[in-house]
């Protein structure tokens, strides 16, 4: 009775951690998703409108990029709020939302997500995940591929950081200006 008892306590909290973890998983795919669809709409006009405002301000302060931040800031929040835990939302790279968003409006490039590979790792400081995602690129009408790489650190089933290797903004940069 006893031995019966304790395999299904094990077998349930099995299933809870698959579940978790698929759910994570899924989490990780969504949001890389979101931010490689390039051009992101939201996010060009937060980046017009903070550069509207630093160039109208800008003899009123002397703190460089003292304009906009609070704007994107808040824009990330709405945008993935759901997802990341509040210090988690500050480790998505500026170039993402930015650089990246500026390069699609100036220079005709867009960035398509086509899928992730997101695999569970151990870490004795949360559920850790590394990602694989398979992006598409263009510039004009010049087509490549690209692998972004990185990890993700999940703290009480949100993203506490988000970080990537290999920079697809690089890659994009070295096209434009070779």
């Amino acid at each position: 009775m006893v031995f019966s008892l304790c395999a299904v306590i094990i077998s349930l909290s099995g299933c809870s951690k698959g579940e978790e973890e698929q759910k994570e998983k899924e989490v990780v795919t969504t949001v890389l998703e979101k931010l490689f669809t390039i051009p992101n709409q939201k996010m060009q006009d937060a980046y017009e409108e903070a550069t509207k405002m630093a160039e109208q301000d800008s003899s009123e302060t002397t703190e460089p990029g003292a304009y906009g931040v609070y704007d994107f800031q808040k824009l990330l929040e709405e945008m993935y709020g759901s997802y990341f835990t509040e210090e988690g939302i500050e480790s998505i790279p500026y170039w993402i939302y930015t650089n990246l968003n500026v390069y699609a409006a100036d220079r005709d490039v867009t960035v398509t997500f086509k899928s992730a590979d997101v695999q569970p790792e151990e870490s004795s400081e949360g559920n850790y995940y590394t990602f694989v995602t398979e992006l598409e690129y263009s510039i004009g009408r010049e087509e490549a591929s690209f692998e972004q790489n990185g990890t993700v650190l999940f703290e009480d089933g949100k993203i506490k950081n988000i970080y990537f290797a290999d920079g697809l903004m690089t890659e994009i940069e070295n096209q434009l200006f070779m």
